[in-house]
């Protein structure tokens, strides 16, 4: 609220505004705190006619502009004038009640969700490098060498059988069946009863078809454990992370796709498989059983309580462990 003194362009919250009857603390006597609007031209702090006949004002400089509203300012002293001391200034706010609980509560993810939405993410569609593209060098140079170009790859190629997929270095046909990467399946992601949000799929998928990849950021051993000791601190049970290999985490927790709501089973119906992709090593989720449309897409973690501590299972399959 503007200042109630004419021609002072001071702004003033409408709390302090109510308490000083409307005007600003330049026009508030800083020895009696009553108001006025006198006896300012001559001196650099406002003053009332009663204080300046008593003297008890003296020159200094006029500090009313860089301070406060004094009204939500409080002083621990009555007497104690204004100050442009910062470490003063702080010295002189209230301390807060012996009793009163500041610690602020972690972030729960559980509180963005909603029963239609799971908790917002990055969608992506590659892998995010946060650290150096890893490449474990498995792949066949000159490409497959057991196959011509009337071949499509199966069971004998030599790419198929060291997980790298047909590249054009390979001398195969364009109907090669040895590049898994290229179509992914169909998938839905819906609220399960008891494990989350969880994923099923929309068509047939056959057994050892190619599903999704596993996508995120990829970052080394020593962010992984930075980004664990994070979630414990933020007590986030939703766990996103696999483990390639050395220095090779595949973080899906802020960046990834439906794979990141592929839920765990004792008794899975799709794996997870380490590729070679044009000189990159990538994670794709193959079927491990014919799967019909409407079924839930899982696999196992292989949870190591390096990551934290063990977690109930709920997967409900007659092998099931209890514990992940």
């Amino acid at each position: 609220m503007q200042c109630s003194v004419n021609h002072c362009d001071v702004t003033l919250h409408k709390a302090c505004s109510e308490e000083t009857d409307g005007c600003c603390p330049r026009h508030i006597c800083f020895c009696c705190k009553r108001r006025t609007s006198r006896h300012r031209i001559q001196r650099t702090m406002p003053v009332c006619t009663e204080c300046l006949l008593k003297n008890r004002m003296v020159d200094s400089e006029d500090l009313s502009r860089k301070m406060i509203c004094w009204s939500i300012w409080p002083s621990t002293s009555e007497d104690a004038g204004p100050t442009d001391d910062i470490k003063e200034a702080f010295q002189r706010l209230p301390l807060p009640y012996i009793d009163q609980e500041f610690s602020i509560d972690p972030i729960n993810k559980q509180d963005l969700e909603t029963e239609s939405e799971p908790p917002p993410y990055v969608h992506i569609k590659d892998n995010v490098y946060i650290v150096k593209k890893k490449s474990d060098g498995d792949a066949i140079e000159g490409g497959c060498i057991s196959c011509d170009h009337d071949s499509t790859c199966e069971s004998s190629c030599s790419c198929r059988s060291s997980m790298s997929s047909c590249s054009l270095d390979c001398p195969c046909s364009v109907k090669c069946s040895n590049k898994p990467f290229r179509r992914e399946k169909k998938i839905e992601i819906i609220k399960t009863q008891q494990c989350g949000w969880g994923a099923i799929a929309l068509e047939t998928i056959g057994k050892d078809d190619f599903v999704i990849e596993f996508v995120g950021e990829v970052i080394d051993d020593a962010m992984c454990e930075d980004r664990l000791l994070d979630m414990r601190q933020r007590r986030d049970q939703n766990f996103y992370m696999c483990k390639v290999s050395k220095d090779f985490v595949i973080d899906a927790t802020f960046k990834g796709n439906a794979c990141r709501f592929f839920n765990h089973s004792c008794q899975p119906n799709c794996r997870l498989e380490k590729w070679q992709v044009d000189g990159k090593t990538r994670l794709g989720v193959f079927a491990s059983q014919a799967i019909k449309v409407g079924m839930p897409l899982t696999y196992n973690y292989r949870f190591s309580t390096a990551f934290g501590p063990q977690k109930d299972c709920f997967c409900g399959a007659p092998n099931c462990q209890r514990k992940l």
